[in-house]
């Protein structure tokens, strides 16, 4: 929940959006920034449909979207998660359109088709070529205006189904009793946050057919909706099709709720809730009132100078100093009816949540003394700016930035006063806010481990007619892209995109994990997390300092053949942020207290692996698809982490990390010239290394076909991983491969999903495919849970489908062409960001494929025929060697499972090794 209203001047704001009010929103930046501008324009309906049109043509694409002023807090006694139920049934047939909403925008290439539901509202988006605006359009007033008109109980009791299953996944992990506890405690009876957004499994039984019609026309009419248009469409256009397609759509009737309602408490209330952790949550929540948003936002910088990793107060005091914490964190949660203040502590194993408490009273008096620091204020508002400007490449978001504004505060650019506000922060003013509205009666909820029960004794008993899109462009515009050597070797790759002011860069080595033999296990992973542990010139909270002041946000990671270090920066600071990645990728010090410090998390980590048999899925598949002794099926363990040596990752650092096993990819706001001189000014001086070749993965020791059984006594579903070990990377049969994957598991609409989701009901989701590497077999792999009782049935689905797939059932040439049309109308709205490029250029380098091949994408696509799929379908899949890890309660599905006779059956513990 991340919004927040004021009450709506109806009569005003009603006039100023039926004569069509145009905006042009301008917030000042900061100076060193400049500014930035939201060109928007409103009109309204005569049936009350509000519409926000954002215009950008860089991309051919429009984001459509939706947002209905109705969500959770809106539900009464006894239809709890009718809104939540109402998201997905918006997605199914209508009288006019026999199909689920998925086919056919997907066949027209839209992205990001989905749905979202809050308390305080329900939204439905999609991303659309912009030649096929008139299909969205038409679909959406359509569920509009008829959803129900076509609705039959063999719908809504399908998609009650999908929603428990939703609710029990999202139950398996932990936390769910301290929310449905932080709920009953923190809001007063009857208040209408005082539920979850899903609701409960007894109310969502009860729905009956007439029960989803009377919701449906209570709060689905025109005027209880926003349409936002952002992309690539003009004002006009967007007045004429609007009325044209939503123009007869029922106005629908006022909805009387509640405006504000603020809980408050006498004194401190605290419960206490039980919770699969391995240490004490404390969590504590100050109420808000709305009615000084800019006081709330002036709160949330409070929060983050406060309580925002290292360098604040509250983080250095409990974790680093006082040591009783393993993290700190502070926020604004804002919604319509009241805001919240939250702090949230995360102890480390044995230290109490009286003790923690004192020292936590004791560290906010210190700050309501203080208050927060100038320095780290500047920080802050500069680092939103930065995040601003790079998530303004999307228009979709920015669509969404308009629509939530005009929902929750009758304001669309209310994130650009927001801005305005934090650009002229006063931290005396702050402190002032922070003292008052923390010194006021809190709720504390404080979650304990659930104690483990004693090791059980061994030797005991067992136990109609929809617009077609005029003709699309699949086009990508993809950047010329240079190329230039260093006299040390580093190759420098640059695709020059001067669309924004930002650059995006990939320092890609030649080394990883399958170099690493002459040094510990793990030691490539730990040398590229812990760059910026330290330098010779800053330690670990300089060198974060330093990056928000030179505007560079930078990760790194290793894999098995590849590793990298990726940052993005100002065009107008490129000497500041060549600087920094030099100094964190040449100087790293690895300081023996940073390492120290990542040695005290081992044991929690651990801890919560093992309280968790679900997240074993993933390694132990790997480990039965590549075998034990194999590089790829390692599972790390405690003795492994623990065995962090100093001295190894700066020897790998040292050897295996220069400029001659090294590519600096740069896409963005630079030119070849520029990244050349940057690139020698900070890098020309680097010493060249000798790396270790990186070896050949080599051949998988594992017996395929295997069924491995994890035991998860008590979990509610079953985690089903499936797969096996196919054949290598074919550039030339890469698209066909890419469709004959979508069409099987790859997309929402694919075999394995719509069998088990949408036919079935037994899975919130089930999907899989190839997963790509440029030198020796994929891997295929399908995944999801799926209600415990229906394991078997569903190993049994699976199975069949990969099978007939391959044999009675191939591919057909509907299901060829829905999947090549959406990818290929798709393919446009991929490549919005600088990110995109870089991810499509290194990859084509790994893969020894022109920089350009994505684009190329289109043309692949197009020339694939029905044999063509059809042939790389039977050379992909084997049903006979699929190998299963099946994670679930075995006291439930291991006979079952044992019964399918699917190949021979062992029972592996999470680390995986064999039980029996």
């Amino acid at each position: 929940m991340t919004t927040f209203g004021k009450p709506i001047v109806g009569a005003v704001l009603a006039v100023l959006l039926s004569c069509g009010a145009s905006n042009l929103a301008l917030a000042q930046a900061r100076p060193e920034l400049g500014q930035v501008r939201i060109p928007y324009e409103t009109f309204t309906l005569p049936n009350g449909l509000t519409t926000l049109v954002y215009t950008d043509h860089t991309v051919p694409t429009i984001f459509v979207g939706v947002w209905y002023k109705v969500g959770s807090k809106d539900e009464p006694v006894g239809k709890t998660g009718f809104a939540h139920l109402f998201e997905h049934l918006m997605f199914q047939p209508t009288v006019n359109r026999p199909t689920e909403y998925f086919p056919p925008l997907e066949a027209v290439g839209a992205t990001g088709i989905n749905g979202s539901t809050t308390a305080d509202y329900t939204n439905y988006f999609q991303t659309v070529p912009a030649n096929a605006l008139d299909r969205a359009l038409w679909m959406e007033a359509d569920r509009m205006g008829h959803l129900t008109d076509g609705m039959t109980q063999a719908l809504l009791d399908e998609q009650r189904a999908v929603v428990k299953n939703e609710k029990r996944q999202n139950e398996l992990g932990p936390g769910r009793s301290a929310e449905a506890q932080f709920l009953k405690g923190y809001y007063p009876a009857g208040h209408p946050y005082g539920h979850t957004t899903i609701g409960s499994m007894e109310d969502i039984d009860a729905a009956t057919l007439e029960d989803v019609k009377a919701w449906f026309d209570a709060h689905y009419g025109a005027s209880n909706a926003v349409l936002v248009l952002s992309g690539d469409i003009d004002v006009q256009t967007a007045r004429e099709k609007t009325a044209f397609y939503f123009g007869g759509v029922r106005q629908g009737e006022p909805i009387s709720r509640p405006d504000r309602w603020t809980p408050s408490f006498a004194d401190i209330r605290r419960d206490i809730v039980y919770e699969n952790l391995p240490a004490a949550v404390i969590s504590r929540t100050w109420p808000l009132n709305n009615g000084s948003p800019r006081d709330n936002t002036m709160l949330q910088l409070a929060a983050k100078a406060m309580a925002r990793g290292r360098g604040t107060p509250l983080h250095d005091a409990l974790v680093e100093n006082l040591k009783i914490a393993d993290g700190v964190s502070a926020g604004v949660s804002e919604s319509q009816l009241t805001s919240a203040f939250n702090l949230s502590v995360a102890l480390k194993p044995g230290v109490t949540p009286e003790a923690a408490n004192a020292a936590i009273d004791r560290e906010l008096a210190k700050f309501f003394q203080t208050g927060p620091d100038r320095d780290r204020l500047e920080e802050i508002v500069t680092a939103s700016d930065i995040s601003l400007l790079q998530t303004m490449e999307s228009s979709a978001a920015i669509g969404a930035w308009l629509a939530s504004g005009a929902v929750t505060h009758d304001d669309p650019v209310y994130f650009l006063k927001q801005r305005e506000w934090i650009g002229d922060v006063d931290a005396k003013a702050v402190t002032q806010l922070i003292q008052a509205a923390l010194s006021r009666p809190y709720y504390e909820l404080v979650q304990l481990p659930t104690p483990v029960p004693a090791a059980a004794p061994t030797g005991l008993a067992d136990p109609t007619r929809m617009p077609d899109p005029s003709p699309a462009d699949a086009a990508i515009a993809f950047p010329s892209v240079s190329e230039a050597v260093l006299a040390n070797g580093l190759k420098i790759v640059v695709a020059h995109r001067p669309n924004l002011p930002i650059v995006s860069a990939s320092l890609q080595f030649s080394t990883g994990s399958l170099a690493e033999d002459a040094y510990g296990r793990g030691t490539a992973s730990r040398a590229f997390a812990m760059l910026t542990s330290g330098t010779r010139r800053y330690d670990a909270e300089q060198l974060k300092r330093q990056a928000t002041r030179a505007g560079v946000n930078i990760a790194a990671a290793a894999q098995a053949r590849e590793s990298a270090v990726m940052w993005t920066m100002l065009s107008s600071r490129l000497d500041d942020g060549f600087s920094f990645a030099s100094e964190v990728v040449r100087h790293p010090t690895y300081p023996q207290a940073e390492i120290d410090k990542a040695l005290e998390r081992v044991g929690p980590q651990f801890d919560a692996y093992e309280r968790n048999p679900l997240q074993s899925a993933g390694p132990v598949y790997g480990r039965a698809i590549w075998g034990e002794d194999h590089p790829l099926g390692r599972i790390g363990t405690r003795e492994d982490a623990n065995a962090i040596s100093r001295d190894e990752i700066q020897a790998f650092h040292d050897r295996e990390i220069g400029p001659n096993n090294a590519t600096l990819y740069l896409v963005g706001d630079i030119t070849i010239d520029q990244a050349k001189a940057l690139a020698q000014a900070h890098f020309g001086d680097w010493r060249r290394v000798t790396p270790t070749p990186v070896k050949e993965r080599g051949a998988a020791t594992a017996t395929p076909g295997r069924i491995i059984l994890v035991d998860a006594p008590g979990a509610a579903q079953t985690s089903l991983t499936v797969g096996e070990l196919t054949t290598a990377f074919d550039a030339d049969q890469a698209a066909a491969g890419d469709l004959a994957d979508g069409i099987l598991g790859a997309a929402f609409n694919s075999r394995l999903n719509m069998n088990l989701r949408e036919e079935k009901g037994w899975t919130y989701g089930f999907t899989g495919g190839v997963a790509d590497t440029p030198v020796g077999p994929r891997t295929f792999t399908a995944s999801g849970t799926v209600e415990t009782d229906r394991t078997a049935d569903a190993m049994r689905e699976v199975r069949r489908e990969i099978a007939d797939y391959v044999a009675d059932r191939p591919a057909t040439l509907e299901e060829l062409e829905r999947a090549r049309t959406a990818r290929m109308r798709a393919l446009p709205s991929a490549f919005a960001g600088n990110a995109a490029f870089l991810s499509a250029i290194t990859g084509a380098a790994a893969y020894g494929q022109p920089y350009d091949r994505a684009a190329t994408s289109g043309a692949r696509l197009a020339a694939v025929s029905l044999d063509q799929v059809q042939a790389v379908s039977r050379t992909t899949y084997d049903p006979t060697r699929l190998t299963w890890v099946v994670v679930g309660d075995l006291s439930r599905i291991e006979a079952p499972v044992r019964a399918l006779n699917f190949g021979p059956v062992e029972v592996w513990d999470i680390y995986g090794h064999k039980v029996r």
